[in-house]
């Protein structure tokens, strides 16, 4: 089965070969999914006053991606909260298996308790009126690999790595997490938080579950619009149907998940009682989407040629990044072939696969301990942001990578979507000023004490990997 290494390696190669609007998109293993960006001197920043880092891990443990655009200077649409439609059941929120119909964000927000009582939620409105009006939404897609045949599936989590809290008691933002199974209402904190589907039991106790991602016959850009029969099966076998979803230019959709995350004023006052470890330029940045690292300037225009490759910033945001500091050294261009003495050897690639619109249902339930519900029962919205969306469509590739029909009419279903926005741009634009405040020291030293205490996670290492393993009996060790 093709690798997510080698769906990444073909999406990026056909989407700078093809130019225009496609060469704005690329893959990333981490999402700035921010709701407030920090400015320094009228100049975007990485860090500010709230913002998350989103990775996707397969339940296995591999490292995803989604397709999306620049991190640095990201597109985003412009919309409001009666405009965007949820999922959910009135008389049980995300874990209700009954009466799930679509409503707006708007009547969420004005009645949490009915929509997250099961979680624990118990505070009669988080509505802003004035800042209801505006809220930024981004669009992404994804192709994960699954076995060729009929309703393949992979099962995955997003994790969400907000840099502005280091307490489950002092959450930065209430979390949705929406697919046309409902709501599930839980909160970020401490460290990174794996985002899970709930259901509740018929013993009442709350569940997680994974999410999966199962192959379909409908094809890959658009609504997907089911036959009684397909209906009738999946409602069946418990997965997802096709619904509302999102902002009402997206149609009728199974291959969204949707996360709407809502500012909180925190409760806790955060020491500045750490030196940030800031670069001579007064500022720091990450990639990979990471935004967790920090460099001196010297080091960082050192590192550029090996810096951006490892890190997965694109030309146009390192561009941005480094216009203060010396010239980048040049990466040599990526190639399928590679030489050895005076031979050379081409690289087999995957063949091209067969891509679908996947099915995004509940998985297999979470093995770890039983899920307490909402540390804060009864947050308070915060006084001055907005709320921000990421909608991912997902889709599954079988017998290799996706085809550059596949990927261009996916990324075109992304630019239909923000022209179906009210408004839509790059966070830079005065029309994003909404997002953006000047950064703070304060901002810099809490976003510093959260890397220092509590850093983003990191892929683990392979345990026992000098021994070959034996039958039934794993490798190394006992």
């Amino acid at each position: 089965m093709t690798t997510p290494q080698q769906i990444v390696a073909s999406i990026n190669e056909k989407t700078r070969a093809k130019g225009g609007h496609y060469a704005q998109y690329s893959c990333k293993t981490v999402s700035w999914d921010d709701v407030q960006r920090g400015t320094v001197g009228g100049g975007l920043s990485c860090f500010g006053s709230n913002i998350t880092d989103t990775r996707l891990w397969a339940k296995d443990g591999r490292s995803l991606f989604t397709v999306r655009s620049d991190n640095w200077n990201e597109r985003l649409g412009k919309t409001n909260t009666s405009s965007v439609a949820v999922v959910a059941s009135g008389t049980g929120g995300g874990a209700g298996g009954n009466n799930l119909r679509p409503y707006t964000l708007r009547d969420f927000l004005s009645g949490p308790e009915k929509f997250g009582a099961y979680a624990g939620l118990d505070v009669k409105s988080l509505e802003k009126a004035d800042l209801d009006k505006t809220v930024s939404i981004r669009f992404q897609t994804t192709f994960l690999p699954v076995p060729e045949g009929s309703k393949q599936s992979i099962e995955f989590a997003p994790e969400a790595y907000n840099y502005n809290t280091r307490s489950d008691e002092d959450p930065r933002n209430l979390v949705l997490l929406c697919t046309t199974q409902g709501v599930a209402v839980q909160q970020d904190g401490r460290g990174a938080k794996k985002l899970f589907h709930h259901a509740k039991n018929s013993d009442g106790k709350v569940k997680r579950y994974w999410l999966e991602a199962e192959s379909s016959n409908h094809k890959v850009g658009g609504e997907q619009k089911e036959t009684k029969e397909e209906r009738d099966d999946a409602i069946a076998r418990g997965k997802a149907t096709s619904s509302v979803i999102g902002i009402e230019g997206m149609g009728t959709r199974f291959n969204v998940l949707m996360t709407i995350q809502v500012p909180l004023e925190q409760k806790m006052e955060h020491s500045l009682d750490s030196q940030p470890q800031l670069c001579s330029a007064g500022f720091g940045f990450g990639g990979g989407g990471a935004k967790g690292m920090m460099f001196g300037a010297n080091e960082l225009a050192g590192s550029f040629g090996d810096f951006d490759e490892m890190m997965g910033f694109e030309e146009s945001e390192l561009v941005v990044a480094a216009s203060s500091f010396s010239a980048p050294k040049k990466k040599s261009k990526s190639s399928s072939m590679f030489k050895l003495g005076s031979r050379s050897f081409k690289r087999s690639s995957p063949p091209e696969g067969k891509s679908s619109a996947a099915r995004v249902s509940r998985g297999s339930e979470v093995s770890e301990a039983q899920w307490g519900g909402l540390t804060v029962k009864d947050p308070t919205r915060n006084d001055s942001e907005c709320i921000t969306i990421t909608c991912v469509m997902y889709y599954v590739c079988q017998g290799g990578t996706p085809s550059e029909a596949d990927v261009a009419s996916a990324i075109d279903d992304l630019e239909a979507m923000y022209r179906a926005c009210e408004d839509n741009g790059n966070l830079a634009e005065e029309k994003f000023d909404f997002m953006k405040e000047e950064l703070t020291v304060k901002d810099v030293l809490d976003i510093n004490k959260k890397i220092t205490t509590q850093p983003p996670p990191k892929p683990q290492g392979v345990g026992y990997f000098s021994s070959f393993p034996i039958f039934g009996g794993g490798g190394g060790g006992s």
